[in-house]
This record gives structure tokens, sequence and C-alpha cells, in this order.
């Protein structure tokens, strides 16, 4: 099997009908999303198809981006573009195959079961105490070929650490994903993938070697990184290599039919399709590419680091517990040049303000979809993902803007400080309350949730002038704000069966913060009504 030359493809086309394409055929004006099984496998093959394009179809400059984004390329176009990578993408055969160990680890001795390859599989001190209760072993038995290749893939570039020698991905375990959306919700998947390429004036590199391994790493004999190897820097691979990184050291063994057994009798346990071929166990091998340095920024991988330690590497940003809320959303769209705020953008945006500059505003994006795993070292705690939107500003407001929204941050976590003291205070008693180190984080999360249109809502209305919020808007927002927290303590509190006296007192206390903490006095009083500040 061949993911360039095959069909393997699920999409959803125009009319809603589902199909299977093969990668010549993404621009077809008919074919709208990708219809994959798993979120986190939706994600990745956006990321293996944007990669693709970028490597073998990236346009020459602006011109050409707009172009194609308006004009896709044929099927024949684009075919004869992958044709130059086909030998590169082989999932199975006696040559290399994609993403996987040129070697084929024969002398590794066991063998993994399949779903090992899936990220929120349990492990085997796990299974061995067995406290596998909400992922299940076994969950997943079987592969297809084409899903094995995409798990193996999904693996690969959010590797978290795996134990001794097995190494992260070149982005660090788990990192967070940002890819930039159209704003018209009737657009084709490959607008939706073209947005995401960048033009080569933008991205500068040299012409691509495809035989060395320099691009695609499983071409050559792996950088073994044990004690006496060495790690893998940005400077010593072609920059395209950052689509394509390869830390584990994998074999996938497919299962070969038997005269008797029907290929019907295949099923891909994903999917739930027959299939003609199955991978039910793979081998590994520790110690395979180990990436160090620093990989910032990133085409689609928003970056972190400390303004005051100029020589600390930066580290991606990755999910949490709670989900991706809009307490990200600055650092995940803004440039990161504004008063060195320590972030680092992924560079899809810095392209679709290039193209929203070249077009006139004719061709913009208004959205960005970033997923993430959420890790707790080799354990998946959940996988996250949220649509954010995105707005051009001019540069020269971006400041002003950026005051605004880690003001609104500053106000709102103190919000949330004592909402969440309050209802832990009227849960238990004073002494209770003092000595519980339970965890109150679902309030945080509740919280944030809720208040993302209020908070999204006056960020547009800052868009709009200047960077600055309006006083008629700063005011809404604090007043819905103010009255959002009263109603999450009384959900929390006051509903239940019996209202105690300190349920009461706890409330009076909050409504007090509310209307005379300091911060949000003065943040209330700056924005006053005096016929709109005059």
């Amino acid at each position: 099997m061949n993911l360039i030359t095959d069909s393997w493809i699920p999409v959803l086309n125009q009319d809603g009908s589902r199909a299977t394409i093969k990668p010549a055929q993404l621009a077809d004006p008919n074919v709208m999303e990708l219809d994959l099984p798993r979120l986190d496998f939706q994600g990745a093959a956006y990321q293996l198809l944007i990669g693709l394009l970028q490597t073998t179809f990236a346009p020459a400059d602006v011109d050409e981006w707009m172009d194609y984004y308006d004009n896709p390329p044929s099927e024949d176009d684009l075919q004869l573009a992958f044709d130059d990578v086909i030998h590169a993408f082989h999932v199975d055969g006696d040559d290399a195959r994609f993403m996987q160990d040129l070697d084929t680890l024969e002398h590794v001795k066991s063998s993994n079961d399949i779903n090992k390859l899936l990220i929120e599989a349990p492990g085997d001190k796990a299974l061995k105490e067995s406290r596998d209760f909400f992922v299940k072993r076994d969950f997943v038995t079987q592969l297809s070929l084409p899903m094995a290749a995409l798990a193996l893939f999904t693996l690969q570039i959010n590797a978290p650490s795996g134990g001794v020698g097995h190494r992260t991905g070149l982005r660090g375990g788990g990192p967070m994903t940002t890819l930039v959306r159209p704003d018209n919700t009737d657009s084709t998947l490959w607008n939706k993938l073209w947005w995401n390429v960048i033009n080569r004036e933008s991205l500068s590199y040299p012409d691509p070697d495809f035989s060395d391994g320099s691009v695609f790493p499983w071409l050559a004999e792996t950088r073994v990184s044990d004690k006496t190897g060495e790690p893998i820097y940005r400077e010593e691979v072609h920059p395209l290599h950052i689509y394509w990184a390869m830390p584990r050291r994998i074999r996938l063994i497919i299962d070969t039919p038997s005269d008797e057994q029907s290929t019907s009798e295949l099923i891909d346990d994903v999917t739930g399709e027959p299939c003609q071929q199955v991978v039910s166990q793979y081998r590994t091998q520790n110690y395979g590419h180990n990436y160090e340095g620093d990989w910032s920024p990133h085409p689609i991988t928003p970056y972190r680091h400390n303004p005051k330690k100029p020589d600390d590497t930066p580290f991606s940003i990755k999910a949490q517990p709670g989900g991706i809320n809009y307490k990200l959303w600055h650092m995940l769209t803004f440039t990161g040049n504004e008063k060195d705020s320590g972030f680092i953008r992924a560079e899809v945006l810095d392209h679709a303000n290039e193209i929203h500059e070249a077009s006139d505003g004719a061709i913009s994006a208004s959205g960005l979809w970033a997923f993430s795993y959420d890790m707790d070292n080799m354990k998946a705690r959940g996988f996250y993902s949220k649509e954010l939107p995105i707005y051009y500003i001019a540069p020269n407001q971006q400041i002003q803007l950026l005051e605004t929204v880690l003001e609104l941050h500053e106000l709102t976590d103190s919000v949330i400080k004592q909402l969440r003291n309050s209802i832990k205070y009227s849960w238990m008693s004073e002494r209770q309350a003092k000595d519980s180190k339970g965890d109150m984080s679902m309030i945080d999360t509740m919280f944030w949730q809720r208040s993302e249109p209020l908070f999204f809502r006056l960020v547009e209305d800052a868009v709009n002038n200047n960077g600055k919020v309006t006083p008629t808007a700063a005011r809404d927002w604090l007043s819905k704000i103010s009255k959002l927290t009263e109603r999450l303590y009384e959900e929390q509190v006051l509903s239940s069966a019996v209202i105690k006296q300190r349920h009461m007192e706890q409330l009076n206390n909050l409504r007090a913060f509310l209307y005379g903490n300091k911060q949000l006095a003065a943040f209330r009083n700056r924005y006053k009504s005096t016929k709109e500040n005059s």
C-alpha cells in the first residue's frame, strides 16, 4: 500500500455523501472535509496533507498562493508533484516504509499489540494493576493499513515520553497545533488545507533532496541516541524535516491472511469497516532520533519562552486540564513581538496576515483550529479541540489590544479566585475549608467556558476601536461577568435542598467583592458613563 497512489482518505462531499480519495484529489471542488473516525486522527491527517503540500507543491510567492486559492490545481497537477515522493510513502513492502525504521527490527524478540500505538492506550503498569477503568485493554486489536499508518503518524508527531530511550516528538510531548481556518463556512477541503501552506518567499528553504533522509528520516539509517549517540538539531536537517520528524523506532508487522481466511473477515477496529490486510502488532526499539534545541518558530505550533532568560530554549505550548480556553487565545494568535511577551505564534498566522494585506482584505481567515493532547508525562488525560476567532488589526494597535486582553484576564482571574473560595467555604465549615486540598478546578473551567462569548464580544469591540474597548462595551462586560459569577454561585450552592446561614454570608461576601474590589472598581470608574467619556 502507498499513501500517495492509493485511495485511503475518507472525506465528506458537498452533498453529504462519503467517499475515499487519494491525495491528488484533494482539490476536487466537491470535497468539503476530512472524515476520520477519531479527532486525533483528523488533526493528524490535516498535518500529514499540509506537510505533503508544503513539501511538494508550495507556491513560489503570495501571488501564486492566491492564484491557487481561487483556482485549485487539477488532479493531474497534484499527482505530478506528489510523484516525486511516492518512494517515501510505502506502508508495507521490503523497501523503506512511511514513518518506520529502516531496520526491520527483526532482532527485537518481543512485539507490542497495535493498540499501544494509540496515545491513550493503558500502559503495562496500568494493565498489571487492572487500572484500565475508562480506556479498556484490547479496545483495538487490529487496524487496516491506512489506519495503522495514520496511528503511527499521530504517535510520531505527538510522541510523549515513553520510558527509557523512547523519545518525545520534535515539538515535545503532546504539542498544541494551530491551523488557520477560512472565513467562508462553505469552504472546500482544498481551501482549508491551502491556508496552512506557506509560500516559498515567506518560508524560505533550499530545494529538498527527497532521497537522503534529510526530509524523510525513514529513508536513512536511524541516528541512534544511546549513550554514544548524538541528538539532532534544527540546522542539521532540511527545514521540511519539521513536518516529518520521527522520534520513535517502530516497524509494523503486517498480517497476511491465510488461504482459508476470507478477507471479508478482516475488520478495522477503529472504522468498523472490512479491509484486505490488517496490522495487529508492531516491533519497537528505543533510542531513536532525539530532537533537541530550538525548533521555533514552527509552521503550525506556538511556542513560549522566558523573556528574562533569552538563552533558555523555547518550549511548545500544550493543552492543560480543563481544555483550551480563551485564556490561551492571545498566546496563540498575537505576533509575540508586543513588549517581549514571551510567546511565538505559529508561522501560518504570519502568513495569513500577509495574504490579508496582499489581497486588500479580499482573502481573509477568521478562525483558528487549536488542538492538543493533555499529557501527564506518559498518560493522556484528554484530547482537546477548539475553534477560536482571529482578527486582523494593524501592527501599531496590537500592543494596546494585548494590554486590554491581559487586563481582562487579570480581572477574570481575581473573580474566579473569589468565586472558588466562596463556594468552598459554603460547602464546608471554615476549619474544613482551610484544611481542604480538594480539586476545585471544575469551577475555573466552568467560568472560562461560560464567559467566553462575553470576552470575545469585548475583544471584537476593541478591534473595531483601535485596540481600546469602548465604555459601553466595558460596562456591559463587567455587568455580565458579575451576574455570571452570582449565577454560578447559586447553581453550586443555593440549589441545594438546605440553605445554611453561611451560604448567604458567602454570597454577601462575593457580592461585596464584585462591587468593592479595588481593581474591579477602578475598571468600572474608568469606563463610567459621562456621555461616553466625551
